[in-house]
């Protein structure tokens, strides 16, 4: 009789053990499935950004970074070869994105930005002080700085474009000021030692002269004297 109930006892057992493992496997499914997801969307997320600095910018990648993209996707093709989610494999296609993809990126798009807006940078400075609204300039100013970093680039700050849109129109804007004020090469040198405190009574001559006449910048120019250091 005892032996009995014992033989139940252990029958009972196993099968909450069968069942305990069943629960802990659908667990861990469901866990691996939410993982994966998030992995491939941030990927794609991740891609996307790529395409838009490619398409939009005239930015481009190394072959190394071309290579760990590729390899990074194949890695998420292994995750799910089996029908179902393969941690292990999932775990190695997330080191590959992390440690290699998006490293990677923030260093190259970090160079070309530097190297892309200098010369935008430069015009700015020279410019920003003859156009009509000081708040645009702001603006502009502040969509280059803010498309610095390849992780925001996704971000909207208008609510409405991606700072990669924002930096490229911002661009935009820049070289359409310079177009506006119809410069020629004794205005901008003319210009250039203005923005730089450099220019002298001499370096208003009568073409610059005409210009500001013509564009109807006379409030934007001031004449003073040189400070003196002491001891001068």
């Amino acid at each position: 009789m005892l032996l009995d109930r014992l033989n139940q006892s252990v029958k009972k057992m196993k099968q909450m053990d069968a069942a305990l493992n069943v629960a802990l496997n659908a667990e861990k499914k469901a866990k691996d499935e939410a993982d994966f997801k998030t992995v491939v969307g941030d990927f794609f997320n991740t891609v996307n950004k790529l395409h838009q600095a490619v398409t939009t910018m005239d930015f481009t990648v190394t072959t190394e970074t071309v290579q760990s993209l590729e390899d990074s996707i194949d890695k998420l093709d292994n995750v799910v070869l089996a029908g179902v989610v393969d941690a292990e494999s999932l775990s190695a296609a997330r080191q590959q994105i992390n440690r290699k993809v998006n490293p990677n990126l923030t260093e190259e798009w970090k160079a070309y930005h530097q190297k892309k807006i200098k010369s935008s940078i430069s015009k700015l400075d020279t410019l920003g002080n003859l156009a009509d609204n000081p708040g645009t300039i702001a603006t502009i100013r502040a969509n280059i700085s803010n498309g610095s970093e390849w992780s925001g680039l996704s971000l909207s700050d208008d609510g409405e474009h991606t700072r990669i849109a924002l930096l490229k129109s911002a661009i935009d804007q820049i070289d359409e000021l310079e177009e506006s004020l119809n410069l020629s090469d004794e205005i901008k040198a003319f210009i250039v030692k203005v923005t730089g405190r450099r220019a002298r009574i001499t370096d208003v001559t009568p073409a610059v002269i005409e210009w500001i006449k013509k564009e109807s910048l006379d409030d934007k120019f001031t004449i003073n004297f040189k400070s003196r250091l002491p001891g001068e």
